[in-house]
């Protein structure tokens, strides 16, 4: 089995230092490279193609957001993670809107990093569902009912039970593989179905599908 490869962005290397000892305890994952800030990272994106870059948002020069956009543009199959000190509803919003596919605080556990890592790689969505959840709803709180359009009115109907029930799951943070065990499926019945959710909400990705099911009210 190919171990995972990993870029670590952060201009602190205090910060680059502390996550590479985390990611140096599993065999399974390799760190392939480090920067300082966005530019090099994206740099590096495209030279040594990472399955996970670790992003922090706050950086000199180009910062995390805009460099995540621009990888997830150039390089959509490398996964994101967001690594911040910041629980920041809008960072949070806004790592999600550049294609983050996950947003984690710096005081992270060691166990709880390697499984992010793992999963984003599998294509789950670890916007950690509280933080997430929290971001949402405080950003609509002003919203009763929440504000949606004519066309985002539809996805109630279109989505099937089942749909709903593997929507919920990919906002709870859950790969293909854990939604398949869960609802006793078969993995590639998953992907089918995230898929179809994907679609139907008019999404780029199983984040942003998670992000428009909280903001529309669709699951809770």
């Amino acid at each position: 089995m190919e171990p995972t490869t990993v870029l670590i962005v952060d201009d602190h290397s205090v910060a680059r230092e502390g996550l590479r000892m985390m990611l140096d305890t599993d065999e399974q994952v390799q760190i392939v490279g480090e920067a300082a800030d966005g530019l090099g990272g994206l740099n590096l994106v495209g030279e040594l193609r990472p399955n996970v870059v670790l992003m922090d948002i706050r950086m000199p020069g180009m910062d995390g957001l805009e460099a995540t956009s621009r990888i997830k543009s150039a390089y959509p199959a490398t996964a994101v993670i967001m690594m911040t000190s910041y629980d920041d509803d809008s960072l949070i919003i806004d790592a999600v809107r550049a294609g983050a596919a996950g947003y984690l605080l710096k005081d992270v556990s060691r166990d709880l990093l390697l499984h992010s890592v793992r999963a984003v790689t599998s294509g789950g969505c670890l916007i950690r569902a509280p933080l997430l959840r929290k971001a949402i709803n405080r950003l609509c709180s002003a919203q009763h009912p929440p504000l949606i359009t004519a066309q985002e009115s539809t996805y109630i109907e279109q989505l099937t039970q089942r749909e709903e029930e593997v929507l919920k799951r990919i906002a709870d943070g859950q790969t293909n593989k854990e939604i398949g065990d869960a609802l006793a499926l078969a993995e590639v019945t998953v992907k089918k179905h995230v898929q179809t959710v994907i679609a139907k909400l008019h999404a780029s990705d199983r984040t942003q599908a998670a992000t428009t099911a909280l903001r529309i009210g669709l699951i809770r």
